[in-house]
């Protein structure tokens, strides 16, 4: 790793070469779902794999000098933002998680030697976060700047924990038990409130529901994983709804993994095998898909859109949709085009004749 020392020589020197050297930025072609000449719905962001990313990479002093030692996400399953600057990325091949700070534009790490299989990641809407432990059910707790402050002990109501979340509005924990087929709710401060669902594949019944969202009105929608199906319920855990089944035609399921839920009541539902999000409405019609297999194995690849593996799926306050790309090391961020991001960011459509 370069000195700090030879780093500050190094940019003394470089500072007047790069003072003639600037250019005006080249403006990033948008990338939507649908592409035009449809309405688009769904607009690309960013990919992420490491601290790098949030560095200019065009720089041309970051090429000359490089940075420090990288700290990058690895095999990413759970995902969450407080939609103010931070990402939270639970790692299963380093079991810590990777807190993006854009603000800081830095990476650190969180759990490191204390959590042994980390699964779901979650945020309050104080800022806190909440990180599970699903080896000893545990979740621990962080507060908005990273320092612990609990551990919530779930190890005599469950046997696992998968990817959970934090419904702000009753300030609830929705925890998934995959390996007991039922959903567990508690106050945030852990005292236990209710469960629901058995193994079985009737309403309310479970085969590994592995992640969980919720409505803005405190319903629960749970990914069914091996029922190849998502359920709705409304707050107390009762049956609403259920929607989905196994294959590979439009709005099928080869292997679900994450769900969400945006700010209109669209639900997202990530497809491990299929690499692909589809997105319904609140009454399981299919409304869109986006993605495709892209195994990514060049840093210089991007690859706008391309998943291998999605695994968690979470969607901020301001509809900011973030994914975790398992198998390419990474999570992209998407926007839903909702009718205040369109007012700051409008649709140019392009000229005629310019879509192919």
């Amino acid at each position: 790793m370069k000195t700090a020392l030879s780093r500050l020589i190094l940019f003394v020197t470089l500072t007047t070469i790069l003072a003639g050297c600037a250019a005006a930025p080249v403006a990033k072609r948008r990338v939507f779902w649908p592409d035009y000449p449809d309405t688009p719905k769904i607009e690309w962001i960013a990919t992420y794999a490491g601290s790098a990313d949030l560095l200019d990479r065009d720089s041309l002093f970051i090429k000359l000098v490089g940075t420090d030692d990288e700290v990058r996400v690895s095999q990413p399953i759970s995902i969450a933002s407080n939609g103010a600057g931070k990402v939270y990325v639970s790692n299963a091949g380093t079991s810590n998680v990777s807190v993006f700070d854009f603000n800081a534009r830095k990476v650190s790490t969180l759990g490191s030697g204390i959590i042994q299989h980390v699964t779901g990641v979650s945020v309050d809407a104080q800022g806190n976060a909440y990180i599970a432990d699903s080896a000893s059910k545990k979740i621990h707790v962080y507060d908005r700047d990273d320092k612990p402050i609990a551990a919530l002990d779930f190890s005599e109501r469950m046997k696992s924990i998968g990817m959970f979340a934090v419904d702000k509005r009753s300030a609830r924990l929705i925890i998934p038990d995959p390996k007991d087929h039922r959903i567990v709710v508690a106050d945030l401060k852990g005292n236990f409130l209710f469960a629901f669902g058995k193994l079985g594949g009737g309403d309310g019944e479970f085969n590994l529901p592995l992640s969980v969202a919720v409505e803005s009105d405190g319903g629960i929608v749970v990914c069914d994983s091996f029922n190849g199906r998502v359920q709705r319920f409304n707050a107390q855990g009762v049956f609403v709804s259920k929607f989905g089944r196994r294959g590979d035609g439009i709005g099928d399921f080869e292997l679900i993994k994450g769900v969400a839920v945006d700010s209109e009541g669209h639900i997202y539902v990530t497809d491990g095998r299929g690499n692909r999000v589809t997105i319904f409405s609140p009454l399981g019609e299919t409304l869109m898909a986006f993605g495709g297999k892209f195994a990514h194995n060049d840093d210089k690849v991007v690859s706008a859109g391309g998943f291998l593996m999605p695994q968690g799926i979470y969607i901020d306050q301001n509809d900011r949709i973030f994914i975790a790309d398992q198998l390419n090391n990474r999570f992209q961020v998407f926007q839903y085009l909702n009718p205040r991001y369109l007012t700051e960011y409008p649709l140019v459509a392009p000229a005629a004749g310019a879509v192919k």
